[in-house]
């Protein structure tokens, strides 16, 4: 049976949500006429509003989860990352509404009927139904690693906060204290203020590409270090998008293994890093040469040197009369701190008694070549070994 997608379970989650904040706020809306409860018709409203971000969310997880396309290379999750900044914005808007009800409720509490003992079932009902769905939404947030998703379950529990100030407020107007229902509007409009707070800083350090916690980092280093071949990490940098973690790194490796090796190392250290943190969702690796051995002073000429093309041919040419073109197999460059070394692959069997010397000498002449090895075939390959 296939997994179901992270945009499907995101979707089925919210849209849960929704059904229940409609039930929930027209059930409260008209148990608050019911029972004379006030706080409940505006606990209801809340819900109503629920249900209005659940739809916001819809659209903007089914937008963060669709694939990288031309004009977002990187993927959408960038939006979610907005969307959850508009969420936090929200729940200080509902925190300041709660705030300016609840002053204008103290000021005239003589004026509040006392509501039926009736609207504290309501009101259990809509603790236990939104203390629900936060947990569900919770554990798929985590599961997905969607701060949006994690808004909205506390968009979800900041209601059922609601719900136990409405049901404090109806039992403590039963017993005569009716300022208390009042002081628990205010405590949970400071609450979710206060979750406001926290999702809007969070997707703010995103937004301005914060690198991770230091611990994070040293998980990570020890993670590409563990890998058999890296020699060391010269940088290592790291950004979020939709709650997921985009790392660039650069790593130190055998300065004289072939570029395919090295390529085959990076995507080793790539997939080890992916497996083993759930939250990286790309890893690009860039494969730095470590120069071994003491190195001599760079000369001068080292600063700008020519392009590989016109290397060989002045190499060529300093062993001119020494080998012809059918001689030269092959001629690799490793360009490393102190120069440039050079291997050689001649087509023979055999290397003359004094080539080596000779070719040595006659390359000395160009100054940033630093070391010459010379190699012979020891035999031909039957394989057919064509470039790609």
């Amino acid at each position: 049976m296939n997994k179901p997608s992270p945009a499907f379970e995101a979707t089925r989650v919210t849209l849960i949500g929704m059904c229940l904040d409609l039930i929930l706020g027209f059930g409260k809306i008209a148990g608050g006429m019911y029972t004379q409860s006030f706080a409940l018709i505006t606990d209801g409203i809340h819900s109503l509003t629920d249900a209005f971000t659940d739809v916001f969310v819809v659209i903007v997880t089914r937008t963060a989860y669709s694939d990288p396309d031309r004009e977002h290379q990187y993927g959408h999750g960038r939006f979610e990352t907005i969307g959850t900044i508009a969420m936090g914005i929200l729940f200080f808007i509902i925190a300041g509404i709660l705030l300016y009800d609840s002053i204008n409720r103290l000021r005239a509490s003589e004026s509040i009927p006392v509501p039926a003992l009736a609207g504290v079932v309501i009101a259990a009902i809509s603790i236990a139904s939104k203390e629900w769905i936060y947990q569900y939404t919770m554990r798929v947030a985590r599961r997905l690693n969607s701060n949006l998703l994690k808004a909205n379950a506390w968009h979800s529990r900041s209601d059922a906060f609601s719900s136990i100030a409405v049901l404090i407020g109806i039992v403590a107007a039963q017993l005569g204290y009716v300022w208390m229902d009042i002081v628990a509007a205010m405590f949970v409009a400071l609450i979710i203020a206060k979750i406001g707070w926290e999702l809007c800083a969070d997707s703010l350090k995103e937004l301005v590409d914060t690198a991770v916690p230091d611990h994070r980092r040293a998980q990570f280093e020890a993670c590409i270090l563990a890998v058999e071949g890296i020699q060391g990490i010269t940088n290592l940098r790291s950004r979020l998008s939709g709650g997921r973690i985009i790392l660039e790194i650069r790593l130190l490796v055998n300065p004289r293994i072939s570029v395919s090796e090295g390529h085959q190392l990076g995507e080793i250290v790539s997939r080890s890093l992916i497996s083993q943190f759930s939250d990286i969702s790309e890893v690009l690796a860039h494969i730095d040469p470590v120069t071994h051995g003491e190195e001599r002073s760079i000369p001068a000429s080292l600063v700008d040197l020519p392009a590989r093309a016109e290397i060989i041919d002045n190499i060529k040419h300093n062993w001119k009369g020494l080998l012809t073109e059918a001689d030269i197999g092959s001629i690799y460059l490793h360009f490393l701190g102190a120069g440039i070394e050079v291997d050689l692959i001649l087509n023979q069997d055999e290397i003359p008694p004094g080539l080596a010397r000779d070719l040595e000498t006659a390359i000395q002449t160009t100054d940033y070549i630093v070391c010459l090895r010379i190699f012979h075939k020891l035999y031909e390959s039957k394989i057919d070994c064509q470039d790609a």
